[in-house]
Order: C-alpha cells, then sequence, then structure tokens
C-alpha cells in the first residue's frame, strides 16, 4: 500500500500553533529547524510574528497562508503533491495500512 497526503490541519486533527518566538504556526509539527528551512514555510512564519498582527484572522487571512491552505487543500483532494511543502508531506502522510489501523 502507497502512502497518502491527509493534512491534519484540514482534517481538524490538529490545532494551530503559537511558537516560542511568538509567531502563528499552521500546527506544531513543523515548528523545527529543519522543516522551517523550507522557502515557503519560512516565509509563512516570518510573515505570522503575532506582535506585528492586530488580530490572529490577520494572519490567518495574509497571502501566505490563503495560499499555503489552498495548496494543501488542492493536494488532499488530488494527491499531487508537488507544490505542498515537502515539511507537510513529511508530517502528514502515512501509510494507508497504518491509518486504517489507527481507526480501530
Amino acid at each position: 500500500m502507497g502512502k497518502m497526503f491527509k493534512p491534519l490541519c484540514i482534517a481538524n486533527k490538529t490545532d494551530m500553533a503559537v511558537n516560542n518566538r511568538n509567531q502563528l504556526m499552521p500546527c506544531c509539527y513543523i515548528d523545527t529547524p529543519h522543516y522551517l528551512e523550507d522557502s515557503t514555510l519560512k516565509k509563512l512564519v516570518e510573515s505570522s510574528d503575532i506582535s506585528k498582527h492586530k488580530s490572529l484572522e490577520d494572519i490567518i487571512n495574509s497571502k501566505e497562508w490563503v495560499e499555503l491552505y489552498r495548496v494543501i487543500h488542492e493536494a488532499s483532494d488530488t494527491q499531487d503533491l508537488k507544490k505542498v511543502p515537502w515539511p507537510c508531506v513529511d508530517s502528514c502522510s502515512k501509510e494507508q495500512r497504518r491509518e486504517e489501523w489507527l481507526k480501530k
């Protein structure tokens, strides 16, 4: 069985997170130095400093966040992962058999 991309952030299986640098993150799984080397996530996080915005809603409505969620939704439906940041793919791709086992 192959892997399936099942993004936890859009399946309401995980919550957004705030890291110790006061940045809003789509989830806690990507807050590692290695994952944050990804250029898309780096731009997203740099634009997500809570102290530089009036509200969290301003952050999640920013072009970086809107584009990330658009790409993730599309990839979730099509399983075409070319545009998805690799940390998201790495964090949210699981073997189908394991997923089925966890449902029981």
